[in-house]
């Protein structure tokens, strides 16, 4: 009961600081290509901070980090996705955050995300690759050292915007110790399996932990956007049915392709240095570079993230 409490408790403050900080991918782009480039080295970055965690994932015998082989659908998957997460202004966590804010238009965006994974198992194009379990070796204490030794750096460069990348810095850390815990426990996961499930397979349901702890999320995620006077109800209106479930379906085939979406890309696959993972998350930007571009030429304004 006390793990659980804790647990609960990691997840919301992973919530709330995903809020205040404004973690999304689609912005941290819109940024880089104005020239302001911390947000998005930051998102990048987050998930090395797992290795913190590597002398208890051996203790605990809670190998996590799977590496998997290359394939041509993951980049594709991974393109299709950021074109999908730039329309809808919104990433994998931050569509969750948007919601806690009282947008509503996201649930659409959520309801798409489903119908994208369930189309692409009805399709039964999910690739079937090999995978092995990564060995890190020495490589997470140097990681580690220089992941500390940029904190400095920025800190001494980008005082302003240390708020930003600390609170950054600190939902890499503490979904690694949720990952020590439950290794599904991202929203990515949460869709994939209730996915599958809604199809019929073999495959278990999301357990209530994990439904728990989406909802500790989106509450941490609330009481962020509550805390900032961000919390504004925004209802759906014409136009947005199609807009945000397409946008939805797109970002569910997509990372149903690419394995999963870009918050497990950054939070797993990455610090894997799954050569899977590093084409995805590619595959992601460029894309979302894509979309962004292509909005901006539409609405004859800069690209930026909702």
């Amino acid at each position: 009961m006390i793990e659980t409490s804790i647990v609960l408790t990691i997840a919301g403050f992973i919530g709330y600081t995903a809020q205040i900080t404004g973690l999304c991918m689609v912005r941290g782009v819109s940024d880089w290509m104005r020239g302001r480039r911390l947000r998005l080295t930051a998102i990048v970055m987050a998930g090395f901070w797992i290795y913190l965690f590597t002398p208890l994932i051996a203790y605990y015998d809670r190998p996590f980090l799977n590496v998997y082989a290359f394939h041509w659908t993951i980049p594709l998957g991974g393109l299709i996705f950021g074109v999908g997460a730039a329309i809808n202004g919104a990433c994998s966590i931050s569509t969750a955050t948007r919601l806690a804010s009282g947008d509503l238009r996201m649930l659409l965006t959520m309801i798409g995300w489903l119908a994208g994974w369930v189309m692409l198992i009805l399709l039964q194009v999910e690739p079937d690759l090999n995978r092995s379990i990564f060995q890190p070796g020495l490589m997470p204490w140097f990681a580690a050292s220089a992941l500390v030794l940029a904190s400095v750096l920025v800190y001494w460069r980008f005082r302003r915007r240390w708020r930003m990348w600390s609170g950054i810095m600190l939902v890499g850390i503490f979904a690694g110790a949720l990952f020590l815990y439950e290794p599904a426990w991202s929203p990515s996961d949460f869709v994939r399996d209730a996915g599958l499930k809604v199809m019929g397979g073999d495959s278990p349901a999301p357990s209530i932990l994990r439904a728990m702890l989406l909802v500790a999320m989106l509450v941490g995620m609330g009481a962020g956007a509550w805390r900032f006077n961000r919390f504004r109800w925004r209802l759906p209106v014409a136009g947005d049915m199609s807009k945000y479930l397409g946008c939805g379906v797109l970002m569910g085939l997509g990372s149903a392709l690419a394995l999963g979406g870009n918050d497990y890309q950054l939070l797993l696959a990455l610090p894997a240095l799954s050569m899977a993972g590093v084409s995805a998350l590619s595959g992601m930007l460029a894309g979302i570079w894509l979309g962004v571009k292509l909005l901006a030429k539409l609405t004859n304004a800069p690209g930026v993230a909702q």
